[in-house]
């Protein structure tokens, strides 16, 4: 009879907090939350389908590397079958980790390279680690990118396993006469964003104003996470509207996220890069 009583007991108290499941989750978010002072390196590999199967076969020799760099949070690459391009998600927790990585994975990059028709590069930093990435940036012909000073990162990311987040890659092109208009809807997005997703990762606007071209470093848990912010953002999306002449969209994740999201990137006209499974998250 006491171990009927218990159970009952138990099985009504967690009745009564499944409710509080996401605020509980949202409260996690906050309180691990922290400025994005992270350095990220965005490659863009066009590769001719002739040496992909030789371009993938690089992917573990770059993971053997960069196991033994402690200045990476995360390294992994997705590929757009369609296209033939590889990307890197990956990122580092200063100016001189990104400069160390470059200089650790040389070899087996100038191998990689040697491979691809085209590489596209792009380094998002905080101003002050920006300024000591101008050297390395001109010498690989790597554009720049400023990030924002209210992007944040929820540390919420599982370290010591594979990387199966999800992310969007948007890339709003903004005219001159508009550019300080929509870099001022920031705030909405950011607002709406800590409010209301316990499942975004990261979330931080980086701009290269030269080239007019804003950028939104944003990752989330799932499938599930990246449907619920393109839903929960629509009020800062009306507000941007007609403020960009246009953006290029990209969805990066694992094939089984992916599939749930075909809908959408059909929808909103994204391209789908495939994350490899060796993909991984070092630490927070």
């Amino acid at each position: 009879g006491q171990l009927r009583s218990s159970v009952r007991r138990a099985a009504s108290f967690a009745r009564a907090i499944a409710p509080r499941g996401a605020i509980i989750r949202r409260c996690m978010a906050t309180n691990a939350r922290a400025q994005d002072k992270r350095v990220s390196i965005a490659p863009y590999f066009t590769v001719p389908s002739e040496n992909m199967a030789k371009f993938k076969a690089l992917f573990r020799e770059f993971y053997k590397c960069v196991d033994n760099e402690p200045n990476c949070f995360y390294y992994g690459f997705t590929v757009d079958e369609k296209s033939g391009v590889v990307f890197n998600r990956e990122c580092y927790d200063s100016a001189e980790g990104l400069i160390k990585h470059i200089e650790n994975t040389a070899d087996v990059g100038a191998q990689a390279g040697a491979l691809c028709s085209d590489v596209r590069l792009e380094i998002h930093a905080p101003k002050e680690e920006a300024v000591k990435l101008e050297a390395i940036a001109k010498e690989i012909n790597a554009q720049i990118f400023i990030m924002d000073e209210d992007g944040f990162v929820n540390n919420n990311m599982e370290t010591g396993k594979p990387d199966t987040s999800v992310s969007i890659h948007p890339y709003f092109k903004v005219a001159e006469e508009k550019w300080d208009a929509f870099v001022a809807t920031h705030p909405e997005y950011y607002k709406l964003v800590k409010a209301n997703e316990p499942d975004c990762h990261m979330y931080c606007f980086s701009h290269n104003k030269e080239a007019g071209i804003v950028f939104n470093r944003e990752s989330y848990r799932s499938a599930e996470a990246l449907k619920n912010h393109i839903e929960n953002t629509k009020p800062a999306n009306e507000i941007a509207d007609g403020l960009f002449e246009s953006v290029d969209l990209e969805i990066h994740g694992p094939p089984a996220e992916l599939e749930k999201l075909e809908g959408v990137a059909k929808e909103i006209g994204a391209r789908l890069f495939v994350a490899d499974p060796d993909s991984r998250v070092y630490k927070q």
